[in-house]
């Protein structure tokens, strides 16, 4: 199977965050579009996501095709994933045993950990995560086109600004061209708890997203 590999690009300045991603850098950024994590089928709503980076930090936009938003968790580290959120698994050592997991709902709570993983063989019987890791100096903002909750939205966007100094584990603090990340791009859609649609930018070959060894790459330009 070929992994996707994901340019991003470095801009000069830091974006300006609305949660709509309508700073003008991001007409610069790549777009990856999220499919169905086994067959990369395009899901029932459109969803892609783009990455811009700078001296200070990566930056992550979602655009999330949806006509019912809902939520209702607001504490940090809640189980957003048993409802609606988009999700970041970033491996910056390429390591692929160690990676970061930074999920947002639509209310802009954040899960954040910090996971150790085993082999292919073993797969979820041995995974560590932390969920005590924040991530540092981390910025979020979500934007909803339409009312939380009330049928007939169109849809909900998330960015993200995560400084390079809360990523642990590539050999340069903040990323020099060519360096390569590991790296995938999920979100999880939901008219009811625990009832789920799921998409993914690589392919992880079964509905689990805890599979790094099936995660594309990051490659800074």
């Amino acid at each position: 199977m070929k992994f996707p590999t994901y340019l991003c690009k470095r801009i000069d300045r830091e974006l300006t965050l609305t949660g709509k991603a309508d700073d003008p850098l991001w007409g610069m950024a790549e777009t990856a579009v999220l499919g169905h994590p086994v067959t990369g089928e395009p899901g029932k709503f459109h969803t892609n996501a783009k990455l811009l980076s700078n001296d200070c930090c990566l930056y992550i936009a979602f655009q999330c095709e949806d006509d019912y938003v809902w939520g209702t968790h607001t504490e940090r580290d809640a189980p957003i994933w048993k409802q609606e959120c988009v999700e970041v698994f970033i491996c910056p050592s390429g390591k692929i045993r160690q990676y970061f997991e930074i999920n947002v709902s639509p209310r802009n709570t954040v899960f954040d950990t910090a996971v150790l993983n085993g082999t292919p063989e073993d797969g979820r019987h041995n995974i560590i995560s932390l969920p005590q890791y924040d991530t540092p100096g981390m910025v979020t903002k979500v934007h909803i086109d339409g009312e939380l909750g009330v049928q007939g939205a169109k849809g909900w966007s998330a960015e993200y600004a995560i400084p390079f100094t809360a990523l642990i584990g590539a050999d340069h603090l903040v990323p020099v061209s060519g360096d390569e990340w590991r790296l995938n791009l999920y979100r999880l859609d939901s008219y009811e708890e625990n009832k789920l649609d799921y998409y993914s930018w690589a392919e992880v070959g079964k509905l689990d997203f805890h599979r790094p060894w099936m995660f594309g790459t990051l490659k800074f330009a």
